[in-house]
């Protein structure tokens, strides 16, 4: 009974460690958040406006529901390279499955609900097939997800024959521009899904054996876990999650495009993981989702602060770049420091 005591006690020592170092960690990222909204605010004409609000929130949701994808895989020592591609197969489904039952440009709501039940559908698949590989027949995750990411987008090229898939119904654009209280749609969703992972992650048997599994995989075998149907589970809530941008880009666009995001999303969606300071166990999803505002409001500062000047592109890129560097750098010393702490 000593031993188990002291075992428990070490395990919630571990435990209230990590959770120090994760609300540190949005702290800080708080008040960068706060740093660059002042600094775009007083140097860039109406970016404090509700228009930029709107273009903001709006975008932040599509990276944002990768980056989550992104961030589960990582807790469980994984990488997740084909969000983007499931995103846009997953989007695909959708366009297909309404361009088939459309008339005259118009689509009825029982239509449309099904059409995007179709998109998360095929989003859990490719997140299975992920899951399959990974934690049943041992294939490392980066060569998986990579051979994921090249058949699914093989598969939306050789349906679509390389061309976008246009003039869907207006009825989509309601996920991806439409409003509640003046707050975009796809914001409230990207809130609402992150309310629910926070709960599963933190207050369910799944979050803590997914904990469990990315700290130590065998010793969670032999403490009753199964650890290959946790990582499978962890591959196909980041299908589902792709899905969930892709229909969110179909909205916005009323378009699907096989290259949409591309590389440009895969590593946004790694750039959060690192932001928040994912590591294997450990997952501040409220650290997500401010490394995720934080980098869509860099992204469009300098979009609106340069892009307009002349030479502004190459400030634009030069800039960016050398903050995504900045996040590496800043990533290392703290995880350094939590190795101290």
């Amino acid at each position: 009974m000593r031993i188990r005591s002291k075992s428990r006690e070490t395990r919630l020592s571990f435990s209230q460690v990590g959770l120090a170092v994760l609300e540190r960690r949005s702290i800080l990222l708080l008040g960068l958040l706060v740093a660059i909204l002042f600094t775009f605010g007083t140097t860039t004409p109406r970016f404090l406006s509700y228009p930029m609000f709107r273009v903001i929130t709006s975008q932040c949701a599509e990276i944002g529901l990768m980056g989550l994808g992104m961030g589960l895989a990582w807790m469980v020592n994984g990488v997740d390279l084909s969000v983007n591609d499931t995103a846009n197969l997953s989007a695909l489904t959708a366009a297909l499955t309404l361009k088939h039952v459309s008339h005259g440009g118009s689509v009825a709501v029982g239509w449309l609900i099904v059409s995007y039940l179709i998109a998360l559908l095929t989003g859990l698949l490719c997140g299975t097939l992920n899951g399959i590989l990974i934690g049943y027949l041992d294939v490392p995750p980066i060569l998986a997800t990579l051979g994921g990411m090249t058949l699914y987008r093989g598969i939306s090229i050789a349906v679509t024959g390389g061309r976008a898939v246009a003039g869907l119904p207006a009825m989509v654009a309601v996920v991806g521009r439409g409003t509640v209280f003046n707050i975009p749609v796809p914001f409230l969703i990207f809130l609402g899904i992150y309310a629910a992972m926070y709960l599963v992650l933190n207050h369910t048997a799944f979050g803590f054996k997914a904990r469990m599994v990315g700290i130590n995989a065998r010793a969670a075998y032999f403490s009753g876990v199964n650890y290959r149907r946790v990582i499978m589970s962890v591959y196909m809530i980041s299908g589902l999650l792709a899905a969930a941008a892709g229909i969110i880009i179909m909205g916005r666009t009323r378009s699907v495009a096989y290259e949409y995001g591309t590389q440009v999303y895969i590593v946004f969606a790694l750039l959060i993981t690192n932001l928040a300071g994912v590591t294997a166990g450990h997952y501040g999803i409220t650290a997500a989702v401010l490394a995720t505002l934080t980098l869509q409001i860099l992204s469009t500062g300098f979009y609106s602060r340069f892009m307009t000047l002349p030479g502004g592109p190459f400030f634009n890129n030069f800039l960016w770049g050398l903050f995504l560097v900045a996040v590496l750098v800043f990533a290392q010393l703290l995880k350094r420091l939590r190795g101290k702490s």
